[in-house]
């Protein structure tokens, strides 16, 4: 992880008492990306972020979610237009395990 990715997301970290529920970190490409994005974990299906279609989140991504601190890698995504929503399914670290 690159030293400056590392200090941005312990300043999220430290403050993600602060933060609105469900903002999550974009980073891509070993940078974070800004603004936060807020998506929702769904309650139905696992490993599934629900996010609106005015962001820009692409397969290849990483979604942390600091008041966890879970790095959800994003894997797939599916836009559905009507909806104006993103379906995003994502994986862990643990899921290789």
């Amino acid at each position: 992880m690159d030293a400056t990715l590392k200090i941005a997301l312990d300043e999220y970290f430290e403050g993600a008492s602060k933060l609105k529920p469900n903002m999550f970190v974009l980073v891509r490409d070993d940078h974070e990306v800004s603004p936060l994005i807020e998506a929702t974990f769904s309650e139905t299906e696992p490993f599934t972020l629900t996010a609106s279609d005015d962001q820009e989140i692409f397969a290849g991504d990483i979604l942390v979610y600091p008041k966890t601190r879970q790095f959800c890698f994003v894997d797939d995504i599916r836009h559905f237009p009507d909806k104006k929503i993103f379906i995003i399914h994502y994986y862990t670290d643990f899921d290789f395990e």
